[in-house]
C-alpha cells in the first residue's frame, strides 16, 4: 500500500460534502503529479453519497468529520490545518481538477521568494458547469495568461499558503464565505505577495448538478467582500 510521507512539504486540505462526481479524478490528478511530497487531509461535513468510500481508496492520512448543521468554510479549513504536518498548506476543492502534472511543482517554485505568502490560480469550467460559466470560458481575460502579483483575489478552490503565516492569521471564522479574499488582503497589507500563477489553474465550476451557479452566488460574495474591505489592516 502506498504510504503518505512522514515529513511532507505540503498538506492538502480538502473540504467535502457529497463530492463523488469529481473527487476520484481530483485525487488521481494529485497522485499523478511530478512532485509527491505531500499529505492529504479531508474535512467532511456529512457526505451521504460515495465520497468517503472514494477517500478510503487513496493514501489519505486523516479524515475529520464535522457536523453540517453549523458548517463554516473558515472553521473547516482551520480544523484541517491544525492537524497538518506540512510547512505549506494546499487548499483545493473536491471538484477542482489540476491542469497539468507539473501543476503543484510549478506553484511551489513561487515560494523561492521568501516574500510570497500564497499562490493561487484561475479556474475554467468543468464539463458539468453552468452554461454561463462555459460562455465565460469563451471570453476569458487575457490577463489570466500572465502571472499576477499582489493579487487579493486568492481563491480556495486552488491555493497554497505558508502555514507559519496562517498561524499568525488563521482564516476568519466570523465570515460566512470569502475567507480566501480576506486572508489575501491581510497578507498584502502586511507587505507579502500573493501570486496568481496561470500554471496553477484548475478546471472548476461553481454551478452544475446540485451546486448554485456563479451568478446565483456573486451578489452575496460582493456584499461580504465590501464588509471585508472595511477592516483595518494590518490586523492585530
Amino acid at each position: 500500500m502506498t504510504k503518505f510521507p512522514q515529513n511532507p512539504a505540503t498538506s492538502w486540505i480538502i473540504r467535502t460534502k457529497n463530492e463523488e462526481k469529481w473527487l476520484g479524478r481530483v485525487l488521481e490528478s494529485l497522485f499523478m503529479q511530478g512532485r509527491l511530497d505531500f499529505e492529504i487531509i479531508f474535512v467532511d461535513s456529512g457526505s451521504t453519497d460515495h465520497t468517503l468510500e472514494i477517500v478510503k481508496s487513496f493514501p489519505v492520512r486523516k479524515t475529520i468529520n464535522i457536523s453540517p448543521k453549523n458548517f463554516n468554510y473558515s472553521a473547516a479549513l482551520n480544523k484541517g490545518i491544525k492537524e497538518s504536518w506540512g510547512d505549506y498548506v494546499g487548499i483545493i476543492s473536491g471538484h477542482s481538477l489540476p491542469v497539468s502534472r507539473t501543476w503543484y511543482q510549478e506553484a511551489m517554485e513561487n515560494f523561492r521568494d521568501a516574500n510570497v505568502a500564497a499562490v493561487t490560480g484561475n479556474y475554467h469550467s468543468l464539463p458539468d458547469g453552468a452554461y454561463e460559466e462555459k460562455l465565460g470560458d469563451l471570453f476569458f481575460n487575457l490577463k489570466e495568461l500572465k502571472k499576477q502579483h499582489n493579487c487579493k483575489w486568492m481563491t480556495n478552490t486552488n491555493a497554497i499558503i505558508r502555514k507559519n503565516l496562517w498561524r499568525q492569521y488563521p482564516f476568519d471564522e466570523s465570515l460566512p464565505e470569502c475567507e480566501d479574499y480576506d486572508w489575501a488582503c491581510e497578507m498584502i497589507a502586511r507587505g507579502y505577495d500573493v501570486v496568481k500563477d496561470p500554471a496553477f489553474n484548475v478546471y472548476h465550476s461553481h454551478g452544475g448538478i446540485g451546486r448554485p451557479t456563479y451568478q446565483q452566488r456573486i451578489k452575496k460574495w460582493k456584499k461580504i467582500c465590501k464588509m471585508i474591505d472595511k477592516k483595518v489592516r494590518p490586523s492585530k
